[in-house]
């Protein structure tokens, strides 16, 4: 992380240990960054950031806008690249996540940026459509592929209503 962005980390940060808001403390040529489409907003009880370790952990009441999902969870930890990029990130703890009509649910949720790999387990996890649930003991996703594997003990509920044809169905 070069210089710039060490600046640019502990002003947010700052920010938002103070209880202000995030775009207080960054702004881009006078426009807010949080104002636009492209940003995510954490917010959380107490945060804990960890510059040489290159982690942050937010505690307590963590939601997290994005423009892609919402997630509420107890507990989010970010482990950073060394270019300061996020590399995987971890919720603990009634997690919920919501993207628009979809829903999941697990006591974890691990997220591998590069990969694009999403693996729900505990709870244990489902995703929901409508009235449709898949459950199993680990959910996972590839966010890129538009895929996902539930195992073992896969369970689907499917009402015919909800569920039309097949092919339509899975290409949401």
């Amino acid at each position: 992380m070069d210089k710039t962005n060490k600046w640019i980390w502990a002003a947010v940060l700052a920010g938002l240990c103070a209880g202000v808001p995030a775009r207080a403390a960054l702004e881009d040529d006078g426009r807010s960054l949080e104002a636009s489409p492209d940003a995510t907003v954490v917010t959380a009880d107490k945060l804990t950031f960890d510059y040489l370790k290159k982690f942050a952990l937010f505690e307590n009441n963590v939601l997290v806008n994005d423009p892609r999902l919402q997630l509420s969870a107890n507990r989010l930890t970010i482990i950073f690249t060394e270019a300061g990029g996020a590399q995987t990130i971890k919720a603990e703890g009634k997690v919920l996540l919501t993207q628009g009509d979809k829903k999941a649910r697990s006591d974890v949720a691990v997220y591998d940026v590069v990969s694009g790999r999403i693996v729900l387990s505990g709870g244990p996890p489902q995703v929901m459509q409508g009235r449709n649930i898949l459950e199993g003991e680990v959910i996972t996703f590839w966010r890129d592929e538009q895929r996902l594997e539930c195992k073992p003990k896969a369970r689907l509920v499917v009402y015919s209503e909800d569920f039309g044809d097949a092919e339509s169905y899975f290409k949401r």
